[in-house]
């Protein structure tokens, strides 16, 4: 196994899932050819029983200060890695903000993104791409028609625009997504010196 392997979060999860898959077939086949000698613990059990569902707690991926004024839905998982993901570090760092003062998360559980919001309480949601503000605020338009202008939840300013991945794909939006993030340091209390 080369170094790469074991720090790249993919690989490890392919490898993980591969021998739980293999044990969990392993004890069925023993069961079925009558060896019941094994004593797994009840979480063991309950574990092997569900494997292949998915809990929505597998699907919520998040960081940052729980004290952070600015929340961001992503409705992506990857957040700081990648082209997009330098391009949002840009972005934040043209608000004078850092990725480690805000908040970020990812749109696919939105029961735990809810709950996220409700114990964080920030000033400002800012939804990155159609999935995460479509999501939050229950919306099923194009983002096009409702990005760049405040929407409210649960009393909390929301602005969705566009994800940074498409920024790359179209930089004639960019324009607009700094217009829109214009407002957001305007209404958090951001200086904006341009």
């Amino acid at each position: 196994m080369d170094s790469d392997s074991l720090t790249d979060p993919g690989l490890i999860k392919a490898q993980i899932t591969r021998v739980i898959k293999d044990f969990s077939q392993y004890l069925f086949n023993q069961k079925q050819i009558g060896n019941t000698f094994f004593d797994l613990s009840e979480e063991s059990n309950t574990l092997i029983n569900n494997w292949g569902t998915k809990s929505p707690s597998q699907n919520f991926f998040f960081q940052g200060h729980e004290n952070a004024s600015v929340f961001i839905i992503d409705s992506e998982t990857q957040f700081f890695r990648g082209e997009s993901g330098k391009l949002l570090i840009k972005i934040l760092k043209a608000m004078k903000l850092s990725s480690d003062s805000i908040f970020i998360c990812n749109a696919d559980d939105l029961k735990s993104v809810h709950e996220k919001i409700n114990v964080i309480s920030p000033k400002i949601i800012i939804t990155l791409g159609t999935k995460a503000g479509q999501s939050l605020l229950k919306i099923k338009s194009p983002l096009e028609q409702f990005r760049g202008r405040f929407h409210k939840h649960n009393g909390i300013l929301v602005m969705p625009t566009f994800h940074p991945s498409l920024l790359l794909k179209q930089p004639e939006y960019k324009r607009q997504v700094w217009e829109d993030m214009k407002l957001v340091m305007e209404n958090a209390g951001l200086k904006d010196d341009a």
